[in-house]
């Protein structure tokens, strides 16, 4: 067998392979759920800071910024997500050393709802389930 056609054939068998592992690869579970939702501090908007999904078992997550009605939207992949609420973070100047990022002081995102640990939020994401509000509370 000449090697030209050797190389040839194991190319198409690489091929092959590969475009066979590309339609496996992915099932329909992984892909992005659009989700929106409000996030409320006793029932008014949280206008500054972010919502974060965590999913514990896979590691994926994601983080949006809330905008000015409180509101957000991600897209996330079918899953339960443990939800937290972080106010902005600002950088804050130091002559000793590098910056250090904080916390805005902000009065509607009590620190419980800044840990997976304490918040008590979720959410479980599917085609079914794509709209997630949170009211927190003092």
């Amino acid at each position: 067998m000449p090697s030209g056609f050797r190389i040839r054939a194991t190319i198409a068998a690489l091929l092959l392979a590969h475009l066979g592992l590309m339609g496996s690869g992915c099932s329909s579970g992984d892909r992005p759920i659009p989700i929106r939702g409000k996030v409320t501090f006793r029932g008014e908007p949280v206008t500054e800071g972010t919502v974060q999904f965590n999913d514990e078992k896979t590691g994926r997550g994601t983080e949006v910024e809330l905008g000015p009605d409180g509101a957000y939207q991600a897209a996330l992949p079918a899953g339960e997500y443990k939800v937290i609420v972080l106010p902005p973070l600002r950088i804050v100047e130091s002559k000793s050393g590098p910056p250090d990022p904080q916390f805005k002081k902000v009065k509607n995102i009590p620190e419980k709802y800044r840990s997976t640990a304490t918040s008590g939020l979720s959410a479980t994401v599917s085609a079914d389930q794509t709209v997630h509000d949170f009211d927190l509370k003092p």
